[in-house]
């Protein structure tokens, strides 16, 4: 059996979260209006959640420098958590049947993102 170092393992997952949470915050500001016309929801919207999730993954690297890890882990999990419910939600408001399933896509990956930092705290040692 393969030995999980967690805490190398959830730094990676917080780094590649950081990083998916700006590429995909950046496309989703920079799309809105396009978006906006696959589901009911304002432009304006959906650009400040794009922003929203860019600064989101600028205080993910600034709490990965600053915070113990497993503070770090706990906090970006629950946010993955609900950022996932919320956007799964989204997908009630989409006008075809590729649009739901591209949103849900992005619900998937986010919720991904939280089993990688729920294993990575499973295999962190305890704190005493």
């Amino acid at each position: 059996m393969i030995r999980i170092n967690g805490e190398k393992f959830g730094r990676w997952s917080l780094r590649l979260d950081a990083a998916y949470c700006a590429v995909l915050g950046c496309a989703v500001a920079l799309f809105a209006e396009q978006i906006a016309e696959g589901v009911a929801l304002s432009p304006f919207l959906i650009a400040v959640a794009g922003i929203v999730v860019v600064v989101w993954a600028g205080w993910i690297v600034l709490m990965l420098a600053r915070l113990p890890l497993q503070l770090v882990l706990r906090i970006v999990m629950v946010a993955n958590v609900l950022a996932a419910l919320a956007v799964g939600s989204a997908s009630l408001a989409a006008a075809t049947v590729l649009i739901v399933a591209a949103v849900v896509a992005v619900a998937i990956d986010i919720a991904l993102f939280a089993t990688s930092q729920l294993i990575a705290l499973r295999t962190l040692p305890e704190l005493t």
